[in-house]
């Protein structure tokens, strides 16, 4: 009988490397990243755990159809959460996780543009 080894106790908030989709799902325009995730062949509670960044782990299959359905790299979706690393370590290179509400992104967005701009896409 196989026995299935037990995952220990690591918590996705204590995690120091976190899949960050957020930053690639903006970049590619995907307005609705659940329906895509879904669309794609994650699972409804893979989904829901990544967009929120409570990941623990994602397999070979996942991280597949992500890579070819995003036209990236593996290091485009992982960022680093609350680690301190020496200077010259390999995953100084990935991103630093940020949490972002779409309040926050909106609100970042509209402040680069002028009022006539902000009319314009209101259609007033």
């Amino acid at each position: 009988m196989i026995r299935r080894k037990k995952r220990g106790n690591l918590k996705p908030d204590k995690s120091s490397l976190v899949v960050d989709l957020k930053s690639v799902l903006n970049s590619r325009g995907i307005n609705q990243p659940t329906a895509f995730l879904l669309q794609i062949g994650i699972s409804t509670t893979s989904v829901h755990k990544m967009l929120r960044g409570q990941t623990v782990q994602v397999n070979m299959k996942q991280l597949t159809a992500l890579c070819l359905n995003l036209n990236c790299t593996p290091n485009d979706l992982f960022a680093l959460r609350d680690m301190t690393l020496p200077k010259h370590h390999a995953l100084n290179a990935l991103q630093v996780y940020r949490p972002e509400t779409n309040e926050q992104s909106l609100r970042e967005w509209l402040a680069g543009k002028s009022l006539e701009e902000v009319r314009e896409l209101m259609g007033k």
